[in-house]
């Protein structure tokens, strides 16, 4: 008997623990700051023969992702679409024939974050000249191009926090072909539209958190609060930053961020999950201004 209690017992311990973490992962994803992207614009400069090529919802659905991927936002989408299918939901819910534990009416979250991309330049082209002294055999090379540039606005305030300029291209080899129709492969688009979405990805993980080093070493080595998902890449080498005193426009009253100076360079020399490694490669001032914990990290620019 007392056997069987014992075994409940654990039972029931167990079940306290994975409800525990269940429910922090809950609170945890509910925490983190809530990111929406509006359908990406097309410029005036994109040409109408390039607009046939351009694939705006995969280019959408690519940006989402690249959000979704750092796993510090959460996503929500602004498709008109499945933001109809919701609110049919919705509707169904309220009625008597669903139990109406779906989202009520007008209780979906805000974004903290909206995204505002705009396809500036686009280019995706197939260019085929004749052989010389050959009949009916030609060169061909597939090209392309995709600029897109992102504003980022905080929804509580409507300031357009910073801008993004994001761009990818490609050009395949020249090959030999017996015709001369045809158009380059969507795969070509996929990975472009994949490129940018990744950068804009990665530049605003590090406007909303910027890469800071969390411990300096005994062997001249500091430790980043960036893992496998920030980006990084081996021997990459890195400025950083003292993030100073907040600096307030005497004017307006704006803050125009923290007074920033720079301290050193570090390059990276091992990426683990969470947390990266990077050796001190040279400081400004090591011995009034050495580089410390809470230093920003940043690309050189």
């Amino acid at each position: 008997m007392l056997s069987t209690m014992t075994f409940f017992g654990r039972l029931q311990f167990l079940f306290v623990i994975l409800l525990s973490v269940f429910s922090f992962q809950l609170y945890a994803a509910s925490a983190q700051p809530a990111v929406a992207i509006k359908e990406p614009k097309v410029g005036e400069k994109v040409s109408s023969y390039a607009v046939k090529r351009l694939n705006i919802e995969l280019l959408w659905a690519e940006l989402e992702a690249s959000f979704r991927a750092t796993k510090k936002f959460r996503v929500l989408s602004r498709d008109k679409n499945v933001l109809a299918e919701i609110r049919e939901e919705q509707q169904f819910s309220e009625s008597d024939l669903a139990k109406g534990d779906a989202a009520a009416t007008g209780a979906l979250a805000n974004a903290h974050y909206l995204i505002l991309p705009k396809v500036q330049n686009f280019k995706f082209y197939r260019s085929v000249k004749p052989l010389p002294n050959f009949d009916e055999k030609y060169t061909r090379q597939d090209s392309g191009l995709l600029h897109i540039t992102a504003q980022m606005v905080d929804t509580t305030s409507g300031q357009v926090v910073t801008s993004f300029d994001l761009q990818s291209s490609f050009a395949t080899k020249k090959e030999i072909v017996n015709n001369k129709g045809g158009i380059p492969n969507n795969t070509h688009f996929t990975r472009m539209a994949k490129k940018v979405s990744a950068q804009l990805a990665d530049q605003f993980v590090n406007a909303v958190y910027p890469m800071k080093v969390l411990k300096r070493t005994k062997r001249n080595q500091v430790i980043i609060n960036r893992g496998k998902d920030g980006g990084l890449k081996l021997d990459q080498e890195y400025e950083v930053f003292f993030a100073g005193e907040e600096l307030i426009d005497p004017d307006t009253g704006e803050s125009l961020g923290s007074g920033e100076e720079y301290v050193g360079k570090v390059k990276i020399v091992r990426i683990n999950p969470k947390v990266t490694y990077a050796v001190i490669t040279s400081e400004l001032d090591p011995d009034n201004a050495p580089i410390g914990v809470g230093d920003i990290v940043r690309k050189p620019q």
